[in-house]
């Protein structure tokens, strides 16, 4: 196999495919597969959970395909000047050079790597905008412990017509609905690992606003489409928790307030919440909010702000990350934190949209 590429072409793809390539894997299956046909390159990356496939064009010279460590050959691309990237491999080795600079870096055994079937099935056209923002503001609450499976995913479900997308670490819960692609659920529940919805919204980060992306999906796997790119998983099994039933109906106290304003504030009060038992703290009064951090070792930051708060006096606190994680995530420029007491749990949203909720736990201070 050989071919030439532009070096940030190259990077690009590299790096797509080599994101889902467990730290841990040992063999080829700490690699990337680069397969050629012709000026078009396939990059392929996968931990046998997650599998990301992209392509590129490049100057093909011969075809064939290599087996390299996936880390090491984006480090070495990445490191050359820009420019025209030669890639030329044999059995034992693959040659990356630009220059005067050349890496000949070992590769697998082509047939060690794993077979991946190719995807399969009818495609669904979805738009990419709706569906990525939605996967912005709700992948955020999943966990990324492996200890609890079913809290890694994103749970695909629908609700009158629209796409409800849920995910919980236990701590927070984020739900959104996504109006107009319901089809993608309409057998059954999904529920999708949000590392795989993570590269998902990498690869759509270009895409225009116009732009659709292809879903289809089988008994144990889904698989998008966007682009020249193509993110398949297969699905987490097991039932998702009954978790919608933790929203109250109604909470006795709002508070409404610009929502930069309220982030520029929390974000100073971060600065002193260095470990995961640290918190923020807000007092809350007719006019204003007190926003404050305490900490045995570093000190204490006090600030008010202006809003407007509907509700008997009270302090609450907060992690201050899943804090600023759900406000960032709520459209518009104010928002409407509401809550029933310091203790059970509060719920963000946009003033006069409930397409977007997030609820928060309360952290437990003397």
């Amino acid at each position: 196999m050989k071919f030439r590429s532009e070096r940030d072409l190259l990077v690009e793809a590299l790096s797509a495919a080599s994101r889902v390539v467990a730290s841990r894997s040992v063999g080829a299956t700490s690699g990337v597969l680069l397969s050629l046909t012709g000026n078009r390159l396939t990059v392929t990356g996968t931990d046998l959970d997650i599998t990301v496939r992209t392509t590129v064009d490049v100057i093909g010279i011969s075809d064939g395909s290599a087996v390299v460590p996936a880390r090491l050959l984006v480090d070495a691309v990445r490191s050359l000047e820009a420019g025209a990237v030669t890639v030329d491999s044999d059995d034992e080795h693959v040659v990356v050079s630009l220059g005067r600079a050349k890496f000949s870096l070992r590769t697998y055994a082509v047939v060690d790597y794993p077979k991946l079937p190719p995807v399969s099935g009818s495609v669904l056209s979805v738009v990419a905008l709706d569906l990525i923002q939605g996967l912005n503001q709700v992948v955020r609450a999943a966990a990324t412990d492996d200890a609890r499976p079913l809290l890694t995913g994103v749970l695909f479900t629908h609700e009158a017509g629209s796409l409800r997308l849920i995910a919980t670490d236990s701590y927070r819960l984020a739900v959104r609905d996504v109006s107009g692609v319901s089809e993608v659920v309409s057998n059954h529940d999904l529920l999708v690992p949000a590392r795989a919805l993570t590269e998902l919204q990498r690869a759509a980060g270009s895409l225009s606003s116009d732009a659709e992306i292809g879903v289809t999906v089988t008994d144990a796997e889904i698989a998008f489409l966007v682009g020249k790119t193509t993110i398949s998983s297969r699905l987490i099994d097991g039932n998702y928790p009954s978790v919608l039933q933790l929203i109250p109906a109604s909470y006795p106290n709002h508070l409404r307030i610009a929502k930069d304003t309220f982030l520029v504030s929390l974000r100073r009060a971060k600065l002193l919440a260095k470990d995961s038992t640290s918190s923020v703290r807000l007092t809350l009064s007719e006019k204003s909010v007190e926003i404050r951090t305490q900490s045995v070792d570093t000190g204490d930051i006090e600030d008010n702000v202006d809003a407007d708060y509907d509700g008997e006096e009270l302090t609450i606190a907060f992690n201050p990350s899943f804090l600023i994680d759900g406000i960032e995530a709520v459209p518009g420029d104010e928002i409407l934190l509401e809550m029933s007491d310091g203790v059970r749990p509060a719920m963000v949203r946009a003033l006069d949209d409930n397409q977007f909720r997030y609820l928060l736990m309360p952290v437990r201070v003397q």
